[in-house]
């Protein structure tokens, strides 16, 4: 008996309940004697036949609401070799070129330091010109599309800015029907006003990712220096440029910060960081902080296990203190738009999940996964193609040479990932909402030999706070939420 893929109870506080059925997407809010005979039948203690022949009154609620239908076996909604083929080449809406594996920082929690065996090391190689313009003329040559993705990554790609400009330039001489989209994440320790000049020239548009960590005490705790010293004041110093002579709404001279948050979660420490951006160094409000937790692969940090969240964190979500915080602060009325911000697109999920109102979801994404190469592909300093660039020693899909490799890519990324997952995904209750990716799946030979129970456990945790918060900000401020859903890019 597998009762536990018909669906999931969570609750919003102490008398509020409700359940999630994977077999047609609805959230249906229900009382505690509802609450215990779905958990009863969620944990195979009960049959559906036995709680409704003993229960009219649950009978006729899921009859009403069509619940507990979700099927044995569900397929997944893949591309047939011949589309697969076809939405990859010439319809890749992003390159990222990697432009040197040379970095000037060795931040703490960096996922290419000698301790996350998944990701290549620093070394100092530097891609050259032929490879990148080969990369880009096989990606671009068939294009079909206005506007394009052209981006930037390191090591620190500011190291190898010459090659940054050749890139631009050349692409954008022999690719003038195609509108650009340029973007890339740096450091800012390397920014020196020429380059900034440059960035504001371009007619196209230009998104800076700068990566900042809050005030100086926690910034320089882990960004740091190759020789041990702190980035803060280099960092802060390359920030402000960006912001007085390159951030321009108008002309789409963007600016985000990207946050990485390390233990002991608080909700003191978020508080600080928060204000540090906004208040201390009085950035524009309209630039988004894009918080994220740290990556921890086989990382070792100074604190101990159970310091990892603090405890002015309540632990109304199992695995998310930074989402946590952020309702928290939008549900008290605060700034509720810059907070949607870090959870925009977690509410976007669950509004936009898959549903059925009549009949039964019968068909699921590929977990979380895209179709490799189509929305993004990576291409390292040597020229080979990778999915994206969070996916570290991959299946290549690849190579600046010889193109796309498409047979070998149809068949590890989703012929073999499907015989891999398919009986483990028709237990689970998350399967419509699962956002599982190859990330945590494959390496170079294919899919992993991993605990698969690990993983999926991980996302059913997240899954739930998602279903968690997303409901509590719709008992506080249901018209609210519908606003911000609507206002934002995620709906």
């Amino acid at each position: 008996m597998n009762n536990q893929r018909y669906g999931m109870l969570f609750q919003t506080s102490e008398n509020i309940f409700y359940y999630y059925d994977s077999g047609n997407g609805k959230v249906i809010k229900c009382n505690k004697e509802e609450k215990t005979i779905i958990e009863n039948i969620l944990n195979n203690s009960l049959t559906l036949n036995e709680a409704c022949s003993t229960n009219v009154d649950f009978r006729m609620f899921i009859k009403k609401e069509d619940l507990f239908k979700c099927p044995e076996k569900r397929k997944f909604i893949v591309p047939t070799k011949e589309e697969f083929v076809k939405a990859v080449k010439s319809s890749c809406e992003q390159i990222i070129l990697e432009l040197t594996e040379i970095c000037n920082l060795r931040c703490g929690y960096c996922i290419y330091n000698e301790y996350h065996p998944d990701f290549r090391g620093f070394s100092n190689k530097e891609m050259k010109f032929d490879i990148a313009k080969k990369s880009i003329d096989y990606v671009l040559e068939d294009y079909k599309r206005d506007e394009f993705a052209l981006t930037f990554y390191g090591g620190e790609p500011l190291m190898n800015f010459s090659l940054m400009q050749k890139c631009i330039d050349y692409t954008k001489k022999k690719y003038k029907n195609i509108k650009l989209q340029i973007a890339f994440t740096t450091n800012l320790t390397l920014l020196t006003e020429s380059m900034v000049r440059y960035f504001q020239s371009l007619d196209d548009d230009v998104d800076i990712m700068c990566s900042l960590d809050g005030p100086s005490d926690l910034h320089d705790k882990y960004r740091r220096y190759a020789n041990g010293r702190g980035t803060f004041d280099d960092a802060v110093k390359g920030l402000k440029l960006l912001v007085d002579k390159f951030y321009d709404v108008k002309k789409k001279k963007t600016v985000s910060i990207n946050c990485v948050l390390t233990p002991p979660y608080s909700k003191k420490n978020m508080d600080t960081i928060n204000d540090f951006f906004y208040k201390i160094l009085n950035i524009p409000e309209e630039i988004i902080c894009n918080y994220s937790y740290v990556d921890g692969g086989n990382m070792t940090f100074d604190f101990e296990e159970n310091e990892i969240i603090a405890d002015d964190i309540t632990g109304k979500l199992k695995t998310s203190p930074l989402e946590e915080w952020a309702v928290d602060n939008m549900i008290n009325g605060k700034d509720k738009l810059k907070f949607f911000n870090i959870v925009g697109t977690d509410m976007a999920r669950v509004a936009g999940r898959m549903k059925e109102e009549k009949g039964i979801i019968e068909r699921t994404y590929l977990q979380g996964n895209c179709i490799p190469g189509q929305r993004r592909i990576y291409v390292t300093v040597d020229g080979d193609f990778r999915p994206c660039e969070k996916v570290g020693n991959s299946v290549l899909l690849g190579n600046y040479k010889d193109g796309y490799d498409f047979d070998k890519s149809y068949k590890l990324y989703i012929e073999d990932y499907i015989k891999n997952f398919e009986k483990s995904c028709d237990k689970c209750w998350a399967r419509p909402m699962c956002s599982i990716c190859y990330d945590q799946t494959m390496d170079g030979n294919g899919v992993k030999k991993i605990s698969q129970e690990e993983i999926c456990d991980s996302s059913r945790r997240i899954i739930k706070d998602l279903f968690i918060n997303y409901y509590r900000l719709f008992e506080q401020d249901r018209e609210g939420l519908e606003y911000l859903l609507k206002k934002t890019e995620f709906s």
